[in-house]
């Protein structure tokens, strides 16, 4: 019994890595295009580096830690240079309650955004914090001054009272993730 777990445990990180890998290569594949667009325009500069902050800085959430791909310094040094190519992102808000709602029912909401950088903004993926929320957002990037969105679906099915779900959006921005949160009360169906 202990051997069958361990080799679905070991098959089941196997996968979660390797679309972890997926997704990194084809965020760097994004990115590549975004900045081959853009050198098409411009003229060469010298990459201007990324400001630098302490993983953990004081006061932090040991949960706020950064993520560290170990396969990172497997790409090509050409991949390393794309990734120096930041953009800023500015929402319309951060969090949204729906207010009360009945159990059951699915609610959404637009989060609206804009490209505030000078490159194209290249989200590679939103996650919602459990399968109750999800995220769908742009797939192409976005220029710069250019708004976007990110409609949250919540389902409300199985949830009661006070309820507060997260969003986290990953993109080619420093800090490279977003918090965007939804909440609501939940009122529960009659038994």
């Amino acid at each position: 019994m202990k051997n069958k777990l361990a080799v679905i445990f070991i098959l089941a990180l196997s996968a979660s890595v390797a679309i972890l890998l997926l997704q990194n290569i084809k965020l760097q594949n994004k990115l590549l295009e975004a900045t081959s667009e853009k050198a098409n325009i411009e003229t060469p500069t010298s990459p201007k580096l990324p400001e630098t902050k302490p993983a953990n800085p004081a006061g932090a959430s040991p949960f706020d830690k950064p993520n560290v791909d170990p396969a990172a310094n497997q790409f090509p040094a050409n991949a390393a240079e794309a990734t120096q190519k930041l953009t800023t992102i500015k929402f319309d808000r951060l969090t949204h309650d729906f207010g009360r709602i009945d159990e059951g029912k699915k609610v959404r909401t637009k989060f609206m955004f804009t490209n505030t950088g000078n490159v194209g903004l290249i989200i590679s993926h939103a996650q919602g914090s459990c399968g109750c929320t999800v995220p769908t957002w742009p797939q192409q990037p976005v220029k710069p001054g250019e708004s976007g969105e990110i409609d949250v679906e919540f389902d409300s099915n199985g949830k009661h009272g006070e309820t507060e779900k997260t969003v986290t959006v990953v993109a080619n921005t420093n800090p490279p993730s977003t918090i965007l949160t939804i909440k609501s009360t939940v009122i529960p169906r009659d038994k």
